[in-house]
């Protein structure tokens, strides 16, 4: 990795950030790391490119996609000697340049509310996983992360409450291949004692915390 910060805007996170933040980011992709050794991933929305060189380190073969070039650009640099990590430029609610099942688990945290188009985005998760495929998403509770606090984050277009969430949750599954395995089975890339943690469904009330969801459960 090169000393290359990216400049905080608010509107994505940065390793250089400090406290509350800094653990509430980096423990999503700490989670994740147990279910990725060895499989095909995609960090989608990838921001500054961090998370995704965390996954490449606990042995994944990673693309990180995120519509920002300049964000691209950077982890582009920075994380340019990561074995196993390529990044690439592309709006996460349009990926039909893709191929079809080429993923074992896409992860895509703190990404629907800065999005419109959520379901078109589910669709193309749900195309491109592999019949075995894992779909780890986060996104924060509207009533927590905003209403208590009468907090308005500029960078938000679509906030989701927790039954909201759900309701998408619910959606990705109804769209997703069958599983080639059993979901009392462990994913063929995945630690059998984490899968048994994590699937069909993890999700706790107010916090941000990510959505582990084999698809269909």
């Amino acid at each position: 990795m090169t000393d290359f910060p990216l400049p905080f805007t608010g509107e994505r996170f940065t390793p250089e950030c400090v406290r509350e933040i800094w653990y509430e980011h980096m423990h999503r992709y700490a989670f994740a790391q147990r279910f990725v050794q060895g499989g095909r991933v995609l960090d989608a929305a990838c921001g500054e490119g961090y998370g995704s060189q965390l996954l490449a380190q606990a042995g994944a073969d990673v693309l990180g996609l995120d519509i920002s070039s300049e964000a691209i650009a950077h982890a582009r640099v920075r994380y340019a000697g990561q074995a196993g990590l390529r990044f690439d430029c592309l709006d996460v609610t349009t990926l039909k340049a893709l191929p079809d099942a080429s993923f074992d688990v896409i992860v895509s945290f703190e990404t629907l509310e800065h999005v419109h188009a959520q379901e078109a985005m589910l669709d193309g998760f749900a195309r491109l996983l592999a019949p075995d495929g894992l779909l780890l998403i986060s996104s924060p509770d509207k009533r927590t992360y905003s209403d208590l606090r009468g907090y308005r984050n500029e960078h938000h277009v679509r906030e989701l409450y927790r039954d909201e969430l759900d309701r998408l949750e619910r959606y990705a599954q109804a769209h997703a291949a069958p599983p080639a395995w059993s979901p009392a089975q462990s994913p063929p890339y995945a630690d059998a004692e984490a899968s048994r943690r994590a699937t069909p469904c993890a999700t706790t009330g107010s916090a941000s915390s990510p959505t582990a969801s084999s698809l269909p459960p």
